[in-house]
């Protein structure tokens, strides 16, 4: 029996005997301390551990001879070839990763391919550059780290304009494409926390962007988010920061003073400007200094308390009771925690993020973010993906902003909205404060009008929530080729809720309006009394679904890569609104109004209730084909194509004409890899050229006639619709076409590396209006007849300057842009049509889209002081005429919209500390700035601190362009004034756009902890202007609009760890 069990006893103790354990221990090679958390693998086999807190290891093997890899968050990867067994424990020192200037792999939201074997043109900002700013909105880094973005802020009040290389369309979209995570993101881009952003790519001509055709034409940012990877320790990453700002500069705003302001109504009133409204029948308001001055007229006033009162006026600005009352420093935190990690054949990432912001009015914004993602590879072949992303986000209003308190149009420049003691003053508002405060006898509601408290009666909440799921399959059919398998979900709902309360002034207003006074003295409230409650709900559904074939592989000095696939999408928008009237927030209930019947208006007249509901859906479906391939010889020629049809039910009304193909090709030649190739110090040289086409599309325009139903008519009773949109089945996709020609090199060690690239894009087949023959009904309509063409050049330069030590790396990006107009109708050539404060599309061929024109400028008279220009070749103050004549009399300056623009990026680090500074630049564009109008002074109260440089006697003329008063209105001269050269400035500036330090705390000083690293940091943004061309002072990016403040500098505090 014994010798029976002996065979098997033998049998179970080889493989015991043969397996082999060694240990080790990891440390820095800098500090000597130990590494917590390493991964320590054997090459190809699943065999793996990490290091503990001493940084020791250990490892089971029957092998006798293995690769051994070590990987360490922040050092070089090591493989170590080892002969088992070891006479002695391991010692592994890990050197510290050496932060790379390029970018290995290019992600284009279908594939990713490596930087050396593209052909097209990316600029890829990575995670580093990205957390040197801090901002809730990940695509306002962009300007001041990728190459080729800029920020348009000077054309449009109240937007700006990512855009790439420049302009593509006229009429169309002019945003880029946002693609999150390989699908396009149609939600708000706030929602994307950045602490989840890996990189973002930025794909810029035909051959890196076409593959996304329809859409791509105004380029295409590609932010991939983080993943975690397979045998990867469990890693967690905390990050928090406190941001705050300073009240905003009011002082920037170019009012008027009380004093002058005050001059300027007196003399008026003794022109007997005034009695027109004092008379009016409708008792529009008056001025508090007006108001006195009429009652000292009619003897209810004292003159001596009216000019006591005047003087005290003259002393009062609002801009001070604004800081004091309104505006408060601003505060956001945010908190983020991640956790990855990786098995053999499992890899998992999730994260959590909380916002909560407080902004300079008080204004509340709160932000959820949750994530979970992982991919699993249940089989050698197969690996499946899934991801979902949550975002909830809550915003709340504030105080009133500046120039949002109005009494008329505006706002005296001597507002008071609070006495001495902070108690809230009555302003006057919507009728003449004496004639308001007598209607009813006292017994409507009271009718005065408090701004210091009345923005805690008006409260706007909004409430959002997106969701997106996704999923994915990658099927290995055999070596070198895959099938992938992809489908997302998102659904963003949206809920806006706008209370009025009973206490509010828009409500004691509306319902006093509409209160109708009996014969026996009771009342009639057609609007009933208590809250206005304003609703809006919105749903964005979006599905999409995408096939892929990929083939990837090499055949000695061959490698092939190509994709082959099909995608749908479907997305649906739904939204309505909805007014309550008498509104109880306790228990839900409102009151029964009727909409189509006009009522009696307490001050005379008649009028409708507003009706504010509306329902809206819209559904718009995309199927696309698509492929891609490269060929690439002995790592040196590589020679690409890419082809697309996109299909929409926004096109055509045939199968056949819904669809448009889009396509590139693209080359590239390693010059460096060439045997002949013998300079050493240049190892990196690279020569590559794209040439294809791109779309556009305008989901707003589509080929049928479509109407909206407005409800029902008051006047005739019956259903009311409006024409949307006209029967156009030729309608197509914008077209454009570009040629890229660039140049990657880089030294030795990439010391200095970087591009060089020259582009030419051509738009056709444009949007633009198109005039009608007035007896069909329509004026113009919207066809393909448009046409653009721009050219310009990307430079992209980074260098290691100094690499001891001490580090100091650069960044240069510099680009070049220049558009025109090569083809367009415009509706008037009228010069008065292309000077108006917000910048037009020109239209006009052979200059660019947004031109800068100005009526030629003559000077003031020396006589009268007012502005002269030309007309036929003469002085001229023939206003009507100048601004009549044709747009070739104008005075043309340039582009409205920088031409050249980029950024300059410094790191310096020493040891444990590092400093970033951005700076940005924008040059040769042209912006106008604002001035005194004289006829909106009078009647709409809208001043402007120009007045102060005023003509007022002869010779003024020498050393001021403003015009003189004449205390009477002049509409034309107003105008001419506002659209002459005299006001346009150059925007040419330099920016500081961010400082950050950062502080690695030594592991010395947290050895024991459980961490693996610890970072302090601060940062300052919003530093201001270096150097502007303009003298005025104002900045170009925020000069439109009579109340745009700039935004102060802010200041963070932040804390990083790795656990």
């Amino acid at each position: 029996m014994k010798k029976l069990l002996v065979l098997p006893a033998l049998c179970y103790c080889v493989p015991i005997m043969a397996q082999q354990m060694f240990t080790g221990s990891v440390i820095d090679e800098t500090t000597r301390l130990p590494v917590l958390g390493a991964t320590i693998a054997i090459q190809n086999s699943k065999t793996v551990t990490t290091t503990d807190r001493y940084g020791n290891f250990s490892l089971t093997t029957n092998e006798k001879k293995i690769n051994l890899v070590i990987l360490g968050r922040g050092y070089e990867e090591q493989i170590i070839v080892l002969e088992l067994p070891l006479k002695e424990p391991l010692r592994i020192n890990l050197s510290e990763k050496v932060a790379q200037i390029d970018e290995v792999v290019l992600t284009t939201g279908y594939q990713k391919i490596p930087k050396e074997r593209s052909t097209g043109s990316f600029s890829s900002v990575g995670n580093a550059a990205l957390n040197t700013q801090v901002s809730a909105n990940i695509l306002d880094r962009l300007a001041a780290t990728a190459n080729g973005i800029v920020i348009n802020k000077g054309t449009s009040q109240g937007g700006s304009q990512i855009m790439v290389r420049g302009l593509s369309t006229i009429q169309g979209p002019k945003s880029p494409l946002i693609v999150v995570d390989n699908f396009p993101y149609d939600g708000d881009i706030s929602n994307i926390d950045p602490n989840i952003v890996e990189n973002i790519t930025i794909l810029k001509d035909a051959a890196a962007s076409s593959i996304w055709g329809a859409r791509a034409a105004n380029g295409v940012i590609v932010i991939t988010t983080k993943t975690a990877k397979y045998n990867q320790p469990v890693t967690v990453n905390f990050n928090t920061y406190l941001m705050t700002s300073p009240k905003p500069d009011l002082n920037y705003l170019k009012t008027m003073s009380s004093s002058d302001f005050i001059d300027v109504e007196q003399e008026l009133f003794k022109k007997n400007f005034y009695n027109t409204d004092i008379n009016s029948t409708s008792h529009p308001v008056l001025s508090p200094v007006v108001d006195l001055m009429n009652k000292e007229k009619k003897g209810l006033l004292s003159p001596e308390y009216v000019r006591n009162e005047i003087e005290r006026l003259k002393t009062i600005d609002s801009r001070d009771q604004y800081k004091k009352y309104m505006y408060q420093p601003l505060e956001n935190r945010q908190y983020s925690l991640s956790m990855a990690g990786g098995a053999p054949q499992f890899s998992w990432t999730s994260s959590l993020g909380y916002d909560d912001n407080t902004g300079n009015l008080g204004e509340k914004y709160e932000r959820v973010n949750l994530r979970f993602q992982n991919t699993w590879q249940p089989l050698k072949n197969l690996t499946l993906n899934t991801g979902i992303f949550f975002t909830h986000s809550a915003t709340q209003s504030g105080r009133s902003a500046f120039g949002s308190i109005i009494m008329k149009t505006n706002a005296v420049p001597y507002m008071e909205m609070a006495d001495a003691f902070g108690n809230a003053l009555a302003v006057s508002k919507s009728y003449e404060q004496g004639y308001k405060s007598a209607l009813g006898n006292g017994k409507l509601l009271d009718w005065n009008y408090y701004p210091l408290t009345d923005w805690q009666n008006n409260t706007v909440k909004s409430k959002s929530s997106e969701i997106i799921l996704n999923a994915g399959l990658n099927y290995k059919l055999l070596k070198g080729l895959d099938v992938d398998i992809k489908y997302q979900y998102q659904r963003t709902t949206g809920l806006s809720n706008t209370l009025y309360d009973e206490e509010s002034y828009f409500v004691r207003d509306y319902v006093n309006r509409f209160t109708v006074i009996n014969s026996n003295g009771s009342l009639t409230y057609n609007v009933p009394k208590g809250a206005i409650m304003d609703k809006t709900n919105s749903q964005l559904l979006i599905n999409n679904f995408r096939g892929q074939l990929n083939f990837n592989r090499g055949f000695g000095k061959h490698q092939v890569s190509a994709i082959l696939g099909s995608e749908v999408r479907d997305a649906n928008s739904q939204s309505g609104n909805n007014r309550y009237y008498g509104y109880d927030p306790n228990n839900l209930s409102f009151g029964m109004i009727y909409l189509s019947k006009r009522f009696p208006i307490i001050a005379g007249g008649t009028a409708f209730i507003d009706n504010m509901n509306s329902l809206r859906e819209s559904t718009n479906r995309f199927v696309s084909v698509y492929a891609n391939a490269a060929y690439t010889f002995d790592n040196r020629y590589t020679i690409s194509g890419s082809a697309r049809r996109d299909a929409s039910n926004l096109f055509g009304l045939k199968t056949n004409e819904q669809w448009n193909p889009f396509w590139s090709t693209g080359i590239s030649w390693n010059v460096a890899n060439e045997k002949f190739y013998t300079v050493n110090w240049l190892p990196n040289l690279k020569l590559r050229g794209s040439y294809g086409f791109n779309g556009n599309i305008n989901t707003a325009m589509v080929a049928v006639t479509t109407m909206a139903v407005l409800g029902v008519s008051t006047y005739t009773q019956e259903q009311m619709v409006r024409f949307d949109n006209y029967y156009n089945p030729q309608l197509r996709w914008e077209t454009i076409r570009m040629i890229n020609a660039g140049l990657d090199f880089g030294t030795r060690n990439n010391r200095i590396s970087g591009s060089v690239e020259y582009f030419h894009k051509k738009g056709e087949n444009l949007f633009g209006q198109v005039p009608m023959d007035y007896t069909i009904g329509l004026s113009s309509l919207v066809w393909n007849v448009a046409g653009i063409e721009g050219k310009g050049v990307d430079v992209e330069l980074k260098s290691i300057n100094i690499n001891k030590s001490f580090r100091w790396l650069t960044t240069l990006n510099f680009s070049t842009y220049k558009d025109k107009v090569t083809k367009y109708y415009p509706s008037s050539t009228i010069a008065r049509n292309f000077v108006i404060a917000s910048v037009p599309i020109s239209g006009i061929e052979g200059l660019p889209v947004y031109s800068m024109f100005g009526y030629q400028w003559a000077g003031l008279d020396p006589q009268t002081g007012d502005p002269r220009g030309y007309f036929n070749g003469e002085i001229s103050k023939d206003y009507a005429k100048i601004m009549g004549a044709d747009v070739k009399e104008l005075q043309y300056f340039g582009s409205a919209i920088p031409t050249v623009y980029g950024s300059f990026t410094n790191t310096f680090a020493y040891k444990q500390l590092s400093i970033d500074v951005g700076i940005t630049y924008k040059m040769g564009y042209y912006f106008r700035r604002p001035s005194i109008n004289y006829t909106s002074l009078f009647r709409e109260w809208n001043g402007h601190s120009d007045y102060e440089q005023r003509w007022q006697k002869p010779g003024d003329e020498a050393f001021t362009n403003v015009p003189s008063n004449q205390y009477q209105t002049n509409s034309n001269r107003d105008a001419f004034y506002a659209g002459s050269a005299a006001l346009i400035e150059k925007g040419d500036h330099i920016r500081l756009q961010y400082i950050n330090l950062g502080y690695e705390i030594s592991k010395k000083q947290w050895y024991g902890l459980p961490l693996k690293s610890l970072q302090l940091y601060a940062n300052v943004s919003n530093l201001g202007i270096l150097w502007q061309e303009s003298e005025s002072g104002i900045d170009p990016d925020f000069n439109l609009g009579n109340n745009t403040l700039k935004p102060p500098m802010t200041f963070t505090l932040g804390l990083k760890a790795k656990f």
